[in-house]
């Protein structure tokens, strides 16, 4: 376990258990930002199954989401496993000072080096920076989703840069939709029913931002469109995990294509990368105190 500490956060990081960041707590209103831990901490073997590991804090989904077989020749057939290869076995750490901590792997089901940094800008910023190389002896389709899992106890709003702007669902199911309406459902700023869970990914967007307003914070997570192109957004009212350890959470996943799945659009809707080639993105986040809090 790492912390990395400004004077209004205190970060805590897991190389151990996927690189993951376990916690995004603020100093002066003891809010902790994440869903906290719903089992133990504890490393999860490449052949392991995410669901029956811990499920809390952030995560990485790299080179895929949703478990599924790899698609393409040489490594067809290759089963990925549930969000990604990322969130399995252990990341070593490089460097690690008290305001940024950067994490190495190998890949193991497909061949590249990844390198993640998480840096604390300034007091409330956060900064998540991604390289990865092919090292392999054919191009790798991928994707990558970032997997913050909010905390959300009452009310929220979600603002989106303005547009027309449109989404499906995953599972897709046939529809698209304008944002914000689902069915009868105002996604911006309204519950889904309670023991229901729903991922959707909006597209055409202009600007690469979205800010998630609660009644304590305001989270606002900014990317730039050229590689990552996708706001993915995952409502969970207590539908997620199945049983009594239910939690109610929003997940601002900001991606690189609108499908969890690499076979399930065409070809051209994933990023590739090349023989040798080195790809990098980023992610920041602003973490804002409201002036006053609402409670319910």
């Amino acid at each position: 376990m790492i912390q990395l500490q400004s004077s209004a956060l205190v970060i805590t990081v897991l190389p151990e258990v996927g690189g993951k960041v376990a916690q995004i707590h603020d100093r002066s209103s003891g809010h902790d930002l994440l869903i906290g831990p719903r089992r133990p901490y504890r490393t999860i073997p490449m052949e392991g199954d995410w669901l029956q590991h811990d499920t809390s804090g952030m995560d990485d989904c790299f080179p895929n989401v949703a478990q599924g077989l790899y698609p393409q020749v040489p490594w067809s057939d290759t089963h990925l496993p549930d969000l990604g290869e990322w969130t399995h076995g252990t990341w070593n750490v490089a460097d690690a000072t008290p305001s940024r901590i950067v994490l190495e792997r190998s890949g193991t089901i497909l061949p590249y080096f990844a390198q993640k940094t998480v840096r604390l800008a300034d007091d409330r910023h956060l900064e998540f920076s991604y390289v990865v190389e092919n090292r392999g002896v054919a191009p790798i389709r991928y994707l990558w989703s970032a997997h913050p899992l909010i905390s959300v106890p009452s009310s929220f709003a979600i603002e989106v840069p303005p547009g027309k702007l449109i989404f499906r669902t995953f599972p897709h199911d046939g529809h698209i939709r304008s944002w914000p309406r689902y069915e009868n459902v105002d996604l911006s700023r309204e519950w889904i029913a309670r023991g229901e869970n729903l991922k959707v990914f909006i597209t055409g967007m202009a600007e690469g931002w979205c800010t998630l307003h609660l009644p304590s914070h305001s989270l606002r997570f900014t990317f730039g469109l050229e590689s990552i192109p996708i706001l993915g957004l995952w409502f969970n009212n207590y539908g997620f995990p199945a049983g009594e350890d239910a939690f109610r959470c929003i997940a601002v996943e900001p991606c690189t294509s609108p499908s969890d799945l690499l076979d399930e659009l065409a070809p051209s809707a994933y990023p590739v990368l090349g023989l040798s080639e080195r790809m990098e993105w980023s992610l920041s986040l602003h973490v804002s105190k409201c002036l006053s809090t609402e409670t319910e």
